[in-house]
């Protein structure tokens, strides 16, 4: 098969989303079919043997720029099978003529929240309207209250746009079952499930090398941005109340930042806060950590950096929002908890109980078989094939 991976974000430099892209894109390759990659992220024309075309589009017109040039970019004739990765590429490939040959993945909230999160003033959002958009735009819009309610029109027009396109779509990806679970809320479509891939074998090899900065002995990790979102403000605490005398590295950047070296001052918690790290040596100190600490406070939809830790065998300790549960509901797959202080209990027994340990790192190998190549890229083939076959009748029908 041909598939068009259209994606906002790709790697060299990119989150989570970028990665995941590039993880399905190397596992269609490998499974013999004809992929190729349209982004607006910046890098090479070429990439693990994959033709990637990098597009410019205007930062102060995303929204609008955006699409319009990666549908102008869009491979031709109907037998490529168009997958959007994300919202703004989305909008690129539904339009009436390509819709139903696109695939789309929802990777986190944009089709009920403008801002993709779910967060309002660093708290999860109870709902959406008129009312509390006027709430959440503060700290978006740097206006006062009353000019920054302008944007609530414009608002609920986007989020309109883009709920009626994806209706368009030939099929929807949920990324986890509490994502579906929105969809279907929202009254968009039947969604399949299927999860971001990872290819442990990869990760480890990568992670196999030493990081160029030095690392304590034993230590808590956190990967991720430095937001309210992210639980940012609970990972001092929590470890402190641990009282086990371990650092904490942080590989992240973010407004939070300044606060953690305060707070880590404070309750006598040694900081090592690396700012933004390459991915390669965020799984090589991700392999070499204790425990990593998931404080997330938002709905995650599928956080793949705790993928990556289940591939490297590390044991985890994250708060139960969203997917999260879906990863590591299994046997000794980690530690789930709904609070500051069950967090703390789960790194204090990580760090203190070897037999524990070595069982959560057994589980979490166990689990990543689960996100595997092997077991994920034929469910995205059967999306493909019966995409592909639908599109074909729809032009055949159209033709007579």
């Amino acid at each position: 098969m041909k598939i068009a991976l259209v994606t906002e974000v790709y790697p060299p430099r990119a989150g989570g989303a970028g990665w995941s892209t590039r993880a399905l894109a190397l596992g269609l390759k490998g499974a013999g079919h004809e992929v190729s990659v349209v982004t607006t992220s910046p890098g090479p024309a070429e990439m693990d043997g994959l033709p990637v075309a990098r597009l410019k589009a205007s930062r102060r017109r995303r929204r609008f720029s955006v699409p319009r040039v990666l549908r102008e970019a869009l491979p031709p004739g109907q037998d490529v099978v168009l997958h959007a990765q994300h919202s703004l590429s989305a909008l690129a490939c539904l339009d009436d003529e390509r819709s139903s040959r696109t695939v789309v993945t929802v990777r986190d909230h944009w089709p009920g929240c403008f801002w993709s999160t779910k967060i309002s003033r660093g708290a999860l959002c109870p709902e959406c309207g008129i009312r509390p958009m006027t709430r959440c735009v503060k700290g978006h819009v740097e206006a006062p209250a009353p000019l920054s309610w302008a944007i609530v029109p414009y608002m609920r027009w986007d989020l309109a746009t883009k709920r009626r396109a994806l209706l368009r779509a030939g099929v929807t990806i949920a990324v986890s079952e509490a994502i579906a679970a929105e969809l279907r809320t929202l009254g968009l479509a039947h969604p399949e499930v299927i999860p971001n891939v990872v290819d442990a074998a990869e990760t480890r090899e990568i992670a196999g090398a030493a990081p160029p900065f030095d690392l304590p002995d034993r230590f808590f990790l956190f990967v991720g941005k430095l937001e309210e979102n992210k639980g940012a403000r609970l990972l001092v605490p929590a470890v402190a109340a641990a009282r086990t005398g371990l650092p904490l590295v942080v590989l992240g950047e973010g407004s939070l930042a300044h606060t953690l070296k305060f707070d880590a001052a404070a309750a006598g918690v040694t900081l090592v806060l690396r700012g933004w790290t390459h991915r390669e040596d965020v799984l090589r100190a991700m392999s070499r950590a204790t425990a990593l600490v998931f404080p997330s406070l938002w709905h995650e939809p599928l956080s793949r950096v705790l993928l990556e830790a289940l591939a490297l065998g590390v044991p985890v300790a994250a708060m139960d929002t969203g997917g999260t549960r879906e990863i590591l509901d299994a046997k000794d797959a980690g530690c789930l908890v709904a609070d500051v202080a069950g967090l703390s209990e789960a790194v204090a027994r990580i760090a203190g109980d070897d037999a524990f340990r070595e069982r959560l790192r057994e589980g979490a190998r166990a689990r990543a078989r689960a996100y595997s190549p092997a077991a994920l890229i034929p469910r995205y083939e059967a999306v493909y094939r019966a995409v592909a076959e639908r599109s074909q009748r729809r032009s055949e029908a159209d033709a007579t």
